[in-house]
């Protein structure tokens, strides 16, 4: 007699999201293992990705695409045709708004959510979905942690960083009603810890895929160096750092910055630019499609990525961009903050620098533009192998398959 196959439901909040493509690859690899997967999204996506990507995926449901007549409508389908456990979800609701403050907005934002829960329910039970995981524990968590208690079924979390520093809210909450909840780092799980009485923690990092990222097999030898940054163009990642850099470094070395990307500091850095009189030597390239990175690192002497904590205390966990650098061979330049220095070892995997450091970073571009091929070769052959035992997208999603499936 066949095993039926668990009929996992993702949601994030955006699939398919540009800016978080490791949840897109992380499902679309988890139909590998034994695992039928769905998708659902609370928001559409504001950023378009490619048709191969959708097509891949196939449907996604967005929540708030729904009407609030459906989700009042659908509150009352749930509420008669199973009282109880609408009753026990309300109370739930009701412990949160106490926790979180009964005349705040969070509190408004947490009975919106129990209602698009209350719709997102008849979704579920329609397709049989016996999981629900959630990438972000903040507002797609809310709306999975209230349909699951309504339809008497398991979720799972897997946090980054924003969901947990700067809006991790309920924290112990999700995190005891989770049937495990996850995270992207040692560093993560440290702070999590204060809010864990019931050793639900786990970490599954978010990996790169080995088939997409081929390690190149020499070090470009240009002679203006090429250096890359892919990223959010947002202060967390710290390209404002590198830019003021540049201009204290005391060696002269002839190089090229590549800026891929967009978002809201686009102008900031543009001035930055100026200001530095770099106009010769930095690009902004705009949004790349994933499917296209891998052929811009390769020829790429450098990728740089000093990442630091923004001026809301939000900051990245550990960046899936240096990991498909680090897979590439291209050697990596970043800073020691969050569970990057789980990733970037200083003069073992990458180089980097004390977080927010202008000086700092400076002195560790120059030590790295001053290092010959085989200083470079013999780091990146170490981040590569570090990569592959650590920040595999097929071990770690192996290892999400079998917590599922416990």
């Amino acid at each position: 007699m066949s095993v039926r196959k668990p009929k996992v439901l993702f949601l994030a909040p955006e699939i398919p999201a540009l800016s978080a493509t490791f949840v897109y690859k992380e499902l679309l690899k988890l139909r590998s293992f034994n695992t039928h997967v769905m998708a659902a999204s609370v928001h559409l996506p504001k950023v378009k990705t490619t048709q191969d990507v959708k097509d891949a995926i196939g449907d996604v449901y967005v929540i708030y695409q729904q009407s609030f007549l459906s989700f009042i409508c659908s509150f009352f389908v749930m509420l008669f045709s199973n009282p109880l456990r609408i009753i026990q979800t309300i109370a739930f609701l009701i412990s949160d708004m106490f926790s979180t403050g009964i005349v705040t907005r969070n509190s408004a934002g947490l009975v919106f959510r129990f209602l698009a829960a209350c719709n997102f329910s008849r979704y579920i039970k329609k397709h049989e979905i016996t999981h629900i995981h959630v990438h972000f524990a903040h507002v797609p968590t809310d709306i999975a942690m209230y349909s699951a208690k309504m339809i008497g079924i398991d979720f799972s979390v897997q946090a980054h960083a924003n969901d947990i520093f700067e809006r991790g809210y309920l924290l112990k909450q999700k995190i005891s009603r989770a049937k495990f909840f996850s995270t992207i780092s040692d560093f993560n799980k440290k702070y999590l810890a204060q809010f864990d009485r019931t050793q639900k923690l786990k970490i599954v990092r978010c990996g790169v895929d080995e088939t997409k990222f081929i390690p190149r097999q020499n070090q470009p030898n240009n002679k203006i160096q090429r250096i890359g940054v892919l990223g959010r163009l947002v202060e967390k990642k710290g390209i404002h750092i590198l830019l003021e850099a540049l201009p204290k470094m005391k060696k002269h070395y002839s190089y090229i910055i590549e800026i891929v990307g967009d978002g809201p500091e686009k102008a900031k850095l543009e001035s930055l630019v100026k200001k530095h009189e770099l106009q010769d030597k930095v690009t902004f390239k705009g949004v790349m499609a994933n499917n296209k990175v891998s052929q811009w690192l390769q020829n790429l002497d450098f990728f740089v990525l000093p990442c630091v904590k923004d001026c809301n205390g939000d900051m990245d966990g550990i960046p899936v961009s240096l990991m498909e650098a680090m897979l590439k061979g291209v050697p990596v330049i970043s800073s020691d903050i969050s569970g990057v220095p789980e990733l970037v070892i200083n003069n073992q995997t990458g180089f980097s620098a004390a977080s927010g450091d202008i000086d700092a970073c400076a002195l560790s571009l120059e030590e790295a533009l001053g290092c010959n091929l085989q200083a470079r070769d013999n780091i990146s052959q170490q981040a590569i192998s570090h990569v592959k035992q650590n920040f595999s997208l097929n071990g770690n999603t192996q290892y999400l398959a079998e917590l599922i499936h416990e």
